[in-house]
């Protein structure tokens, strides 16, 4: 799992749309984190940093939200859970 395709991916996508935008955890105010865990534990997935938000976005090995999906649908599924939130 590729986990920097699927970060270049979202930028490219807050660049295209400009009606969101990638920040740093430090930041305040934080409307959605997603947190990238390249194995299915989902070790980054912290209630620390999940406090850091409104909503969180887990994107653990093959699974976004815990539920399974194929490899080469990620990007774009993660990519769809972003901007439905937003």
């Amino acid at each position: 799992m590729d986990l920097s395709r699927i970060a270049r991916h979202l930028a490219q996508v807050a660049d295209k749309r400009r009606d969101f935008e990638l920040v740093p955890l430090s930041e305040r105010g934080i409307a959605i984190v997603v947190i990238l865990c390249g194995c299915p534990r989902a070790c980054g997935d912290k209630e620390e940093v999940r406090a850091r938000a409104e909503q969180s976005l887990v994107i653990a090995g093959e699974s976004l939200g815990g539920k399974p999906v194929p490899e080469e649908r990620l990007r774009a599924a993660a990519e769809w859970e972003l901007v439905k939130n937003l």
